[in-house]
C-alpha cells in the first residue's frame, strides 16, 4: 500500500510457491479418489459463479492477459 506521496506504507510477500493451484489439485484427487460427482467445500456452480464475477471484473477494469 503506497501513500499520496507514493512512499510504501506496507507490503506484502506471498509464501506460496507455484501458481496456488495446489490446494484446488489435492481437493480433486480427493474428490476423485472417493467416487464422488462434486466437492462438498466448494460445489461446482459456486466455482462458476466466482468465475464468472472475476471475468465481470476484469472486463470493467480492462484486464486483459497475454495470448487473450
Amino acid at each position: 500500500m503506497l501513500n499520496s506521496s507514493g512512499e510504501v506504507l506496507e507490503s506484502y510477500v506471498s509464501d506460496v510457491t507455484g501458481r496456488g493451484m495446489q490446494f484446488q489439485a489435492v481437493e480433486a484427487e480427493r474428490v476423485i479418489r472417493a467416487g464422488l460427482t462434486e466437492s462438498d467445500l466448494l460445489p461446482v456452480s459456486e466455482m462458476v459463479s466466482i468465475m464468472e464475477t472475476l471475468d465481470t471484473v476484469r472486463e470493467r477494469i480492462g484486464l486483459r492477459y497475454p495470448g487473450e
